[in-house]
């Protein structure tokens, strides 16, 4: 398996789905809003976006998309292109019950497995910013985050 086909299987944005909404529920102990869920994995997966999230939730999201343009230019061309992947991962953890649908958004039953932490390895990585970018929108108001990134929700 090529690392692109284990990066876009639906099981691994399911993972990385659950790790930023339980990130995100742990922050503000109140669901995610479902429409917030559409940006984590444009956040995550490509490889420039990720290497340049901060190593903290300290910097806000918008505080990062002013100091990152080309990436913010980029992002809703991403996004528009990772729907459909993130469709099928969010159906994944449906089916799995890692994620769970509540009145107010979505919520993680029970905690991801932490991933290896072995050094430069991607899936850590992912996991790593996926919890970040949870954090993050957490305290963001979707139409605030979507707007920020360029995108219409």
């Amino acid at each position: 398996m090529s690392e692109a086909q284990a990066l876009f299987n639906p099981a691994f944005g399911a993972y990385l789905l659950a790790s930023g909404i339980n990130a995100a529920v742990k922050k503000t102990q109140s669901p995610l809003p479902w429409p917030s869920v559409f940006l984590i994995l444009p956040l995550v997966l490509p490889a420039d976006t990720r290497g340049s999230l901060p190593s903290k939730s300290t910097v806000t999201l918008m505080a990062w998309a002013d100091g990152h343009p080309r990436l913010r230019a980029a992002f809703a061309e991403r996004a528009a292109a990772l729907t459909d992947y993130t469709r099928a991962s969010l159906r994944t953890a449906l089916r799995h019950r890692a994620v769970d649908v509540v009145s107010s958004g979505l919520i993680c039953p029970r905690i991801p497995k932490p991933a290896s932490t072995a050094p430069g390895e991607e899936v850590a990585d992912c996991v790593k910013a996926a919890t970040l970018v949870g954090r993050w929108l957490a305290v963001t108001d979707p139409t605030r985050a979507f707007t920020t990134l360029g995108v219409r929700p």
